[in-house]
């Protein structure tokens, strides 16, 4: 698999999808949550075109831009594409994890104001675990995002992006072996585990993500994988009681949490900038499933010992790390991250 080719993924940066996220996510956001300037006052895009300097793309909407362009005849039978898939008999696939690092200024290379840009994706490492005939495949997809300059060719801007990218992330895929209907069933009807966090919270805020939700986000991710949207597919075949949420919009959410965590300006420090500008790096692992209809809580508690970066020109002296968190219904972590503000990623 690492052999397959790089593959660039060209888009033009309208600020429609970035709007639509948040149009999505605003019934079950806090305020303070939101991007700026975004506000449920705010519902329709305004009548006129967006100037370069009020458009800059909010923490984790890249997520909804750059997605697999694929005839729907291309993808494999549960709707997700073929590029990242190892083959029979791996037919499941589910989120792993991820990491995403921002460089800075990244927020002025992927403005939302009709520039062009491209995102270079490459398999990174795949590692196979568990015993003989019950194995999984973990596949890395790297991708790197980077504006591409007026004078650029499609060769000079894709080297340009691999070597200085505006956003960095890497998502980790995991392969399974298809189940049989009695083993789905049995699945289906089974508590996971519960991992309680070792701590509390100092900020957090609950959800419950609607089918509406789900729906939403795997149309502005150009996502047809059925277990987000058929909660018969995902209970017969999959083995989950409900349509699961998606990796990303975890992602997307622990973001979002961290940003009113940082809004509130409550650090011994003297007050900490807009997350937008001082988010440097976050990694998470996603650890059992989270379901549509299902109430989740969003967590951030900043690590002990841990410094907030001040405005938005951090340093290394300024450098603050936070864990982040998704709790299911009964209190268990479904996933789990750790942010850092400032300093370098």
């Amino acid at each position: 698999m690492r052999a397959r080719p790089t593959k660039a993924i060209y888009d033009v940066l309208s600020p429609t999808p970035s709007h639509l996220l948040n149009i999505s996510l605003s019934d079950h956001l806090p305020p303070e949550c939101y991007p700026p300037p975004f506000t449920r006052a705010s519902l329709t895009l305004p009548p006129s075109s967006p100037s370069s300097a009020a458009s800059p793309m909010p923490l984790a909407h890249h997520l909804v831009y750059f997605p697999p362009q694929i005839a729907p005849s291309l993808l494999l039978p549960d709707g997700t594409d073929p590029d990242h898939s190892p083959g029979p008999p791996f037919a499941r696939r589910m989120w792993a994890g991820g990491a995403v690092s921002f460089a800075p200024g990244w927020r002025d290379s992927l403005r939302l104001d009709g520039r062009r840009a491209v995102c270079v994706e490459s398999v990174g490492d795949v590692v196979v675990r568990g015993a003989p005939g019950d194995e999984s495949v973990f596949v890395d997809v790297w991708r790197r995002y980077g504006p591409v300059r007026g004078e650029d060719d499609a060769a000079a801007a894709e080297e340009e992006v691999s070597r200085a990218p505006a956003v960095e992330e890497r998502r980790t895929l995991v392969f399974m072996r298809d189940k049989t209907p009695a083993r789905a069933a049995e699945d289906a009807g089974r508590e996971s585990k519960v991992l309680k966090a070792p701590f509390a919270p100092d900020y957090s805020f609950t959800l419950t993500p609607t089918a509406a939700l789900l729906f939403h986000f795997s149309a502005l991710t150009f996502n047809a994988h059925a277990i987000h949207l058929d909660p018969l597919y995902a209970r017969a075949v999959e083995g989950h009681r409900a349509p699961l949420v998606h990796g990303p919009l975890s992602l997307a959410l622990m973001l979002a949490a961290l940003r009113g965590r940082l809004a509130r300006g409550e650090e011994t420090t003297g007050g900490s900038g807009p997350a937008e500008d001082v988010v440097s790096r976050i990694e998470y692992r996603n650890l059992a499933p989270l379901y549509a209809g299902e109430e989740m809580r969003v967590c951030v508690r900043r690590k002990e010992g841990g410094r907030a970066a001040q405005g938005g020109s951090a340093s290394p002296g300024t450098t603050g790390r936070w864990d982040v968190w998704i709790e299911c219904p009964r209190g268990g972590m479904a996933v789990r991250g750790l942010a850092v503000t400032g300093g370098s990623a």
